[in-house]
């Protein structure tokens, strides 16, 4: 019997909570904030029920964490788990949160911020403590490709079933 990690179950449970948004009609996107093993806050998108374009689950779990008003030091310790590659919408929100680590389980070549931040120079002098999460993506990977093929099953016809259908074929 193989034994899950902890990395492993956060990312199930944000892939549960996908498929919670997936059953309610929204893309299976979901979001969970850890700390010290546990999840401390969650989010799924909700572009679809709410009908606006900033339902994003990553900003949704951002946003309930940071209303814990967790220091500085717990918030470097904090860890966002995510099913899809965070926008740079999402990132920026990430880094404001002085986030020290950001999982995902699918990249997103159209709009994922990890590329573009990977190159951002910053200045120390500036402000210290502001600065990239570390990043790793990859982690059950096929899991939330198989959530985005069950979405372009049940969806209308549309530009996000036809942007979802993009990342079936990564």
């Amino acid at each position: 019997m193989t034994v899950a990690s902890a990395p492993d179950i956060h990312m199930r449970q944000a892939l549960a909570l996908a498929q919670e948004a997936l059953d309610l009609g929204e893309l299976p996107i979901a979001a969970v904030v850890v700390l010290d093993g546990q999840v401390i806050a969650r989010g799924a998108t909700c572009e679809r029920r709410e009908q606006r374009f900033l339902g994003h689950a990553e900003l949704a779990a951002l946003e309930r964490a940071d209303r814990l008003g967790l220091s500085f030091a717990r918030r470097r310790a904090a860890s966002l788990y995510t099913t899809l590659e965070p926008c740079l919408m999402c990132m920026g929100a990430a880094m404001s949160f002085f986030l020290g680590e950001i999982v995902y389980a699918l990249e997103s070549p159209a709009d994922g911020a990890v590329a573009l931040v990977r190159g951002w120079e910053r200045r120390e002098a500036d402000l210290p403590a502001y600065r990239l999460p570390r990043i790793r993506g990859g982690l059950l990977r096929a899991e939330s490709i198989g959530l985005f093929g069950r979405y372009v099953k049940t969806s209308p016809p549309g530009p996000m079933r036809d942007w979802a259908e993009t990342l079936m074929g990564l």
